[in-house]
């Protein structure tokens, strides 16, 4: 028997909370003929997991006020392990926690203050795919999010730069010219410039000056060199 039974015609989500509080506020507010079925708590990950697999949900959603402090890794750990959409709840809509969990691949914030009314529309909206968030935190969550994305995928580049091509963009953010760079490297010259075309290419961007301004906001960059 599942240890997680869902009614007939309907979408079980799950909580994943410490305490049964935003279970219970949830299962207030839903009204019995909404389509959903709110299911647990369940504390962390692991169980979470377990209950995905068994029951077959969609939809989990992570208190991020814990006082454990593993709200992300939880969001993080779920996102990883398994196909389920994932909102992350708090009574705090502005706090840095949203980010850092939207990042880590919820599709979504759900405060606990939300209306009833807007509830079930909230769970399809993110079963349908949509990022959803509160009208007045959308602009400045989204640009954000977006930049700690960005910030994130230029890292992953410069980590895949071979040690040689570390070493020669080093060189040119100090100011050192090809042959310089040849020499002190004991390469030739055209070795230097199949670096740079392969820095280039995996920084994905178009000149010398594109990959110094990536290798600075990654602190890779060594500064110029004084005259």
């Amino acid at each position: 028997m599942p240890m997680f039974p869902a009614a007939m015609d309907v979408t079980p989500v799950l909580v994943v909370d410490e305490t049964p509080g935003l279970t219970q506020d949830l299962l207030l507010a839903l009204r019995r003929r909404s389509g959903f079925q709110v299911l647990g708590p369940v504390p962390d990950d692991e169980a979470a997991i377990d209950a995905i697999v068994e029951a077959g949900i969609e939809m989990v959603i992570v208190q991020l006020d814990r006082r454990d402090g593993r709200e992300i890794e939880i969001v993080m750990s779920i996102r990883a392990r398994s196909s389920a959409r994932i909102l992350a709840a708090t009574g705090r809509p502005a706090a840095p926690d949203i980010e850092l969990a939207l990042v880590a691949g919820a599709c979504g914030v759900l405060p606990t203050d939300l209306a009833p009314a807007n509830l079930a529309a909230a769970f399809r909206r993110a079963l349908s795919g949509e990022l959803v968030l509160p009208v007045d935190e959308l602009p400045m969550l989204v640009d954000r999010v977006r930049e700690a994305r960005d910030h994130r995928r230029q890292g992953d580049r410069l980590a895949s730069l071979t040690d040689r091509e570390r070493q020669v963009l080093a060189a040119i953010s100090a100011g050192e010219t090809t042959p310089a760079i040849a020499l002190q490297l004991g390469i030739s010259p055209a070795t230097v410039q199949t670096h740079v075309k392969n820095i280039l290419a995996k920084l994905g961007v178009h000149s010398k000056v594109e990959a110094l301004g990536a290798a600075w906001r990654g602190g890779l960059a060594v500064g110029a060199r004084s005259a």
